[in-house]
């Protein structure tokens, strides 16, 4: 597998893309405190009025400015590490809850597992979208901006609600998926021969589910990019909402954030009013990369099946099988001498 992504230069491109965002999004963050350029009005060198916000895009302004005269390549740079970081942090807290919850419900009776079953599936009809917003809206929309609690506050009590959204029904796939490997042949072998749960877990079950483990991070890693996109659509920012005079207004320009604030703003009069098109192409790029990503993981893991070497001799195989087919467990097997010539 590692040498398949050494040599695959679609997989190079999205970990080059990643980085450098992340390098120029962090780096704008600690050098300039993460502030935005702001420019009300446009001159010529002579001093000549030339137009106000939003500016039309340019060799100073890459992709022009927006009403309030922010610089909007300069936005995008300083949102991708809110945007990217959001996502990761939640597909990767998913991720670790449903394993502690899955794992040790796997090993329980079917019957169990039938009634959990029964339990968390109607979660799974339950749109996340409309559940978050009415579990937000009333915590996260601010109609004076001077009772707006603290940062740490707003993006811990939103990443909580983000993460316990997603838990019902990961918890019921990764259920379904370890009970699975334990009905194969080796997970009955292995627990006939005493192991315990965590040692088959740990040494069988954890190596099997690592290639579904992370294709399912890149999925969660769009679901909650999706979600934020649907919240940011019905009003609710990242981080909370501030009604002003003038609208809503974010408290932090994330790229979904952004794209639900600009399309509140969009209007047909003007081509320079459609600045909610720059988020949504970088939006639409993240998910477009996300699935390369993925898909490039996905045939890694898929060579590396196809070209795992089969151990074990042909005469190891029948000395196992009769071992394990005997009548009478305290029958005496006489293994073969594998050096034998026949």
């Amino acid at each position: 597998m590692r040498r398949t992504l050494m040599r695959d230069p679609v997989f190079w491109l999205c970990l080059f893309l990643l980085t450098v965002l992340l390098i120029l999004s962090f780096g704008n963050t600690i050098l300039r405190d993460g502030q935005v350029d702001q420019i009300s009005n446009r001159y010529a060198e002579d001093g000549t009025f030339l137009a106000t916000s939003p500016l039309k895009p340019s060799s100073d302004q890459w992709l022009g400015t927006d009403r309030s005269g922010n610089d909007l390549f300069q936005l995008m740079i300083e949102g991708f590490k809110w945007t990217v970081g959001i996502c990761i942090l939640v597909a990767l807290s998913r991720m670790f809850l449903s394993l502690v919850i899955a794992i040790p419900l796997a090993f329980r009776t079917a019957r169990v597992n039938r009634y959990l079953k029964l339990i968390l599936d109607g979660f799974l009809v339950l749109p996340l979208s409309l559940v978050s917003l009415l579990l937000l809206f009333s915590s996260l929309v601010f109609m004076d901006s001077t009772v707006v609690p603290s940062l740490f506050d707003r993006v811990s009590f939103e990443l909580i609600i983000l993460i316990l959204l997603g838990l019902p029904s990961l918890s019921l796939y990764l259920i379904a998926e370890t009970r699975q490997l334990l009905s194969q042949e080796f997970m009955i072998v292995a627990q006939t021969l005493g192991g315990s749960p965590w040692h088959r877990f740990r040494r069988h079950i954890l190596p099997h589910l690592i290639p579904t483990l992370t294709i399912v991070f890149m999925q969660q890693f769009i679901q909650t990019l999706m979600l934020l996109i649907h919240l940011s659509l019905l009003g609710i920012f990242f981080a909370g909402t501030v009604n002003l005079y003038e609208g809503v207004m974010p408290t932090i320009f994330e790229w979904s954030s952004m794209f639900g604030y600009y399309f509140n703003q969009f209007s047909a009069t003007s081509w320079l009013n459609h600045m909610f098109l720059v988020p949504l192409i970088g939006l639409a790029l993240i998910v477009f990369f996300s699935n390369l990503f993925m898909s490039r993981l996905e045939r890694a893991f898929r060579f590396r099946q196809q070209l795992k070497p089969i151990k074990g001799s042909a005469s190891r195989v029948q000395d196992e099988a009769a071992a394990t087919s005997m009548v009478d467990p305290f029958t005496p097997v006489v293994l073969k001498s594998h050096h034998d010539s026949d």
